[in-house]
């Protein structure tokens, strides 16, 4: 088993089931499609054009697969909008509504079923609540439960408030809590790393990793140069997400930077997991700036937050998560 030389170490690099590595581009090929970018965005997208019946397509990977936010995020599977539905509603109209929650649930669907198609070893656990503070929140809560049972009918969906809230999650600050069971968690490096193998291995899809795309131009064909090759390709997919890096200004013009963090406690005693997590669930609550956190399955929590400031970031990282996460479950503190 190897790894990258470079790669970040974290809970999820620490833990990870594929040991993939693909080779740097030194040559000039061609393709069908190519796909600049090697988290989520790209290797889903790769499957997807090779389960259609795509042929030649590349992916490029500037550092290794999953070095960005695909490889270190929360692990959270959130099934829903997670947003006003009233608002977007007011946006888009009623059918609108409808179909932009269709593809919502649609996302865990699809990840059940490629986990289950092609034997990935992601730790996927079914189980997704969503938390309110204030009778304001537990107001949304409930005009959600109605509103996803009325799109969907395969899974559970409950509402709980007050002390009931205590039968999924330990913690005695939330007021209300929406559960829904087609939501959930996984070991998101995993996951990606699972895809990458089919795409590879299965569809034949090339990969390249520690392949930045330095120049991108558009005719006939478009032609991605690299620092040692490059790839003419009939149609190309951007997905890079925060590491655009000016190639396409448009796009970056866009983009804005955000920070979330996350700590990971040692592993836990049963006992202690089950008092935090009935359920063995994910949760955030519903907040414009949030918490999300979710137990593993070695028995340790996994609490993460974001920033309120766009560029802020805590002088002391572990000690201003430590802080969100003692708000939340006090009797941690001494873990």
């Amino acid at each position: 088993m190897t790894k990258h030389t470079d790669e970040t170490a974290t809970y999820y690099t620490a833990t990870k089931k594929y040991f993939l590595n693909f080779p740097q581009l030194e040559q000039d090929i061609d393709a069908d499609v190519v796909i600049i970018g090697g988290g989520f965005s790209g290797i889903h997208t790769a499957l997807e054009l090779a389960e259609q019946g795509v042929k030649n397509i590349v992916v490029l990977e500037g550092r290794y697969l999953g070095f960005g936010g695909s490889g270190r995020n929360g692990g959270q599977v959130m099934a829903g909008i997670g947003h006003d539905l009233d608002n977007i509603k007011h946006e888009v109209g009623e059918e609108g509504l409808k179909t932009i929650f269709e593809l919502s649930e649609l996302g865990p669907q699809i990840m059940r079923e490629r986990i289950q198609k092609y034997n990935i070893d992601a730790d996927f656990t079914n189980g997704y609540t969503y938390l309110g503070f204030n009778s304001r929140q537990a107001k949304t809560l409930k005009s959600w439960e109605k509103q996803f049972k009325t799109m969907n009918n395969r899974d559970e969906i409950y509402y709980l408030e007050g002390k009931d809230v205590q039968r999924v999650i330990g913690s005695e600050v939330y007021g209300s809590a929406l559960v829904h069971m087609g939501g959930g968690h996984v070991h998101s490096l995993n996951l990606l790393l699972g895809e990458a193998k089919a795409c590879s291995e299965i569809y034949g899809v090339k990969i390249f990793e520690h392949t930045p795309a330095v120049e991108v131009t558009y005719g006939k064909k478009i032609t991605v140069r690299t620092a040692k090759g490059c790839v003419k390709a009939n149609k190309m997919v951007w997905a890079c997400d925060s590491f655009l890096n000016k190639l396409e200004p448009e796009l970056h013009k866009t983009t804005i930077n955000t920070y979330a963090f996350q700590l990971m406690t040692e592993p836990l005693s049963d006992e202690l997991i089950n008092r935090i997590s009935p359920i063995r669930g994910a949760y955030s609550d519903i907040r414009p700036v949030i918490d999300y956190y979710r137990v593993t399955k070695e028995n340790r929590l996994l609490f993460g937050a974001a920033t309120p400031l766009v560029d802020y970031i805590p002088q002391d990282l572990k000690e201003w998560n430590r802080q969100l996460m003692l708000k939340v479950f006090p009797y941690l503190e001494h873990v």
